[in-house]
């Protein structure tokens, strides 16, 4: 492996950490004036991305977790009134689940404060490098994501 190589995953391993803390988590959550869960928040913000409403499963592959996970999650953003379910217009038997007005406004929160902590983290940097910072997360991201699947294919 050469030297680039291992400071990209060490770098990538001391944002990921950080992200995850359970203080940031608490962090966000308070400067989004929301009461949430990390998982909440990751369901939320995932329905507010993909912007239509999902299946179940299909929100649990976005997150790269189990359906029942997601399933009791969802149980409880229902009850909450922030995610609703609706039929699913491709089969009538099916349901996907779609934000309500109150979930949209709060996974739009949560993604503000966290892209404000980015932007406050690249400020001095010129817009070249936050451009090509974006291109290169997004080609990370896609490429990384589809390796693994490749590699360690659904059972």
């Amino acid at each position: 492996m050469d030297d680039d190589l291992i400071k990209t995953v060490s770098a990538y391993r001391r944002l990921a950490a950080t992200l995850h803390r359970a203080k940031t988590h608490e962090r966000l959550t308070e400067a989004a004036g929301v009461r949430l869960d990390r998982p909440d928040v990751q369901i939320l913000v995932h329905l507010l991305d993909a912007g239509e409403p999902c299946r179940i499963g299909a929100i649990a592959a976005g997150l790269q977790v189990e359906s029942p996970h997601v399933t009791r999650h969802v149980a409880a953003l229902e009850g909450r009134k922030l995610v609703e379910r609706v039929r699913d217009p491709d089969d009538g038997r099916a349901w996907r689940i779609a934000l309500t007005e109150d979930g949209a406004e709060a996974a739009s929160r949560c993604r503000r404060v966290t892209a404000g902590w980015f932007e406050g983290a690249t400020a001095g940097w010129p817009p070249e490098e936050r451009a090509e910072l974006a291109r290169l997360m997004d080609k990370l991201a896609e490429d990384f994501t589809a390796h693994l699947k490749a590699r360690y294919p659904a059972r």
